[in-house]
């Protein structure tokens, strides 16, 4: 039961390749009549469209492509936490503006919209300006966890190693004891 239960979770783990891969030579000296399977396609180089928006492969931050809501400290940093809640201010103040423009002008909703989307815009950008901020806090957070598990896994050894020394010389003394005891019995004065 326990080897089905093995051989079921390996093959769920490394599936066999698709039935269409049949159509291909399965040899690797190449002997076989049957074509090669198929280049992987070349990975996407530069700007690329996806759900209908424009995406690119270029490394970094995207730029923010509305105008910047949020504000810089004096020495050129963000005070994410006050700029975020600033942002969630204003966007709930604009959500209930444009709940009073949709019930009073109909109309003149789409500028209240316009707005709420480049308030979103920011918040978005300033999270992703906070992700480096959050995987640096992560990573050592995470190493600081692993150095005191492995401190403590060295303490514990330690300790293991301090008392196997002292139950091996008691060991010893002991067989000592017995040694100088079988002696003095064998050889009687």
């Amino acid at each position: 039961m326990e080897e089905q239960t093995r051989s079921a979770a390996t093959q769920l783990a490394f599936p066999s390749p698709p039935a269409f891969f049949r159509l291909y030579r399965e040899d690797a000296d190449g002997a076989a009549q049957r074509p090669l399977p198929p280049d992987p396609p070349e990975p996407i180089q530069g700007e690329y469209e996806m759900f209908g928006e424009l995406h690119t492969t270029a490394g970094g931050m995207p730029p923010l492509e509305v105008a910047p809501l949020y504000e810089f400290r004096p020495d050129g940093t963000i005070d994410f936490r006050e700029q975020l809640r600033l942002l969630n201010k204003e966007l709930l103040f604009n959500f209930l503006r444009l709940l009073d423009y949709l019930v009073d002008q109909p109309s003149q909703y789409a500028r209240q919209v316009e707005q709420i989307g480049q308030i979103l815009r920011n918040m978005r950008h300033l999270l992703n300006l906070l992700r480096v901020q959050q995987a640096h806090a992560t990573l050592h957070e995470t190493l600081a966890v692993e150095m005191t598990d492995r401190q403590q896994a060295l303490s514990d050894l330690r300790q293991q190693s301090k008392e196997a020394e002292e139950l091996m010389q008691q060991v010893h003394d002991t067989l000592q004891q017995h040694l100088k005891a079988s002696a003095a019995a064998s050889h009687p004065p």
